[in-house]
């Protein structure tokens, strides 16, 4: 794995990601601001989150036949610098199309940066998504703070500052990719078939020696498997990965559930502060941090396929008894359980996912990262409607039947360490 150019994306997804945390916390400031209404301002959010996810797989099927890899760095540059406009606009129409703006920005960057990490990570693939998602998770938590900082103090100009964010990071990541791609003279470096690979390009991709045109670069298929271990790709598994999917939506509602209903527990259930109730969400989300990367660690070593069945497994009874919690101290304990069961299973998901798709790579990642995971989000109304009628536990009650369907499919996943292998050979 290349540590540092890992860590680069993994600062290029938080960098990106800042804005989508971010925007939840600018709503009401431009509804104080404007007298939006909350029809309004909820436009809004759905213009982002459409766009940002729903047309993922679109660019990602686009870096696939065409690589773009400064998709990453335009990304950025259009995520920060769309949400910054906001706090300048003073018609609704625009804010609308700053905030599309940035939507895209995020739809650019994920397939694309999901897919080159894929790449750098080498035969640490679960570690190296885990480092990567860990960036995007930082800037979900970001965001809301630089917002409370920046326009609480400068009032809505404060916005500027995602977008002095966004264009340092976008530079820097523009920089790099022109420097390993050879995008500077127009030409991935080719070395003489009969020589030794030259030292730059060794330097810069031990793997290089085995393929003279960095896939990446030059948008061939990989020549190796998604865990690293040289097997020939064959066609693209369409039947595991939509299997895959279900699992992946599954895990989404739960993620999107807890993180809505956790505060909501702690005051309304437990007859503690607002306060508390984020500060049990907090923790609730430094467990899942750090269990994301535990669980790209063990994904390295026992496979994908066995670390979701194990999350999915064990997520079922976690959740089920969190509903049963008689008490403040029970329920605390159980977090730590529930980060564990809804981030180790993540980065498996997506270098699943792209193993699956080995030939569009860029695809998978942006039906992981982006429509998948939007559509998980779609759940929400629903589980307000049953929490409004039936109380919060009753909700938490069902996304325990939802962690039963994912476990099913997670179960039906092909235990095979590629997928498609007979095939590909037969190719």
């Amino acid at each position: 794995m290349d540590k540092k150019k890992i860590l680069l994306l993994s600062l290029g997804h938080l960098s990106c990601d800042v804005n989508g945390g971010a925007l939840p916390a600018v709503l009401p400031f431009l509804r104080a601001s404007y007298g939006l209404s909350y029809q309004a301002t909820g436009g809004l959010m759905f213009a982002y989150s459409c766009l940002s996810s729903i047309i993922q797989p679109l660019f990602g099927w686009l870096s696939d036949r065409f690589s773009k890899p400064w998709f990453i760095p335009l990304g950025v540059l259009l995520a920060g610098c769309g949400l910054a406009a906001v706090g300048f606009m003073r018609d609704y129409w625009a804010i609308f199309a700053a905030i599309a703006v940035s939507g895209v920005g995020a739809a650019l960057f994920h397939p694309e940066g999901a897919r080159y990490a894929n790449k750098v990570s080498g035969q640490s693939k679960g570690v190296g998504l885990s480092i990567f998602s860990i960036g995007g998770n930082s800037g979900f938590v970001l965001g809301p703070l630089l917002v409370t900082g920046c326009v609480g103090y400068f009032g809505m100009s404060g916005t500027a500052v995602f977008a002095c964010l966004a264009v340092c990071m976008a530079s820097i990541l523009l920089w790099q990719i022109v420097r390993m791609t050879g995008l500077a003279t127009g030409a991935a470096v080719v070395p003489v078939p009969s020589a030794p690979p030259t030292e730059s390009v060794a330097s810069e991709n031990p793997q290089a020696a085995a393929a003279p045109v960095d896939p990446v670069a030059s948008g061939a298929p990989a020549a190796e498997g998604a865990d690293g271990d040289s097997e020939i790709l064959g066609r693209n598994n369409w039947r595991e990965f939509s299997k895959l999917t279900v699992a992946i939506v599954a895990r989404s509602t739960l993620f999107v559930g807890f993180n809505t209903f956790i505060p909501l527990y702690w005051v309304n259930v437990f007859g503690q502060s607002k306060a508390a109730g984020a500060l049990a969400l907090t923790f609730f989300c430094t467990c899942g941090v750090i269990s994301n990367i535990i669980g790209g660690l063990l994904s390295d070593r026992y496979g994908c396929t066995r670390i979701i069945r194990l999350a999915f497994v064990l997520m079922a009874p976690v959740v089920f008894a969190f509903s049963l919690a008689g008490n403040l101290y029970a329920a605390f304990a159980l977090l730590p359980f529930l980060g564990f069961v809804l981030y180790a299973p993540f980065s498996s998901l997506v270098v699943l996912g792209q193993k699956l798709l080995a030939r569009n790579i860029g695809f998978a990642s942006g039906v992981t990262l982006g429509l998948a995971t939007s559509m998980g989000g779609m759940a929400a109304p629903c589980l307000g409607w049953i929490a409004d009628n039936y109380g919060l536990a009753r909700a938490i009650q069902c996304l325990g039947l939802v962690a039963v369907l994912g476990a099913l499919f997670a179960f039906l996943l092909s235990s095979s360490k590629a997928p498609g292998r007979a095939r590909g050979a037969a190719a």
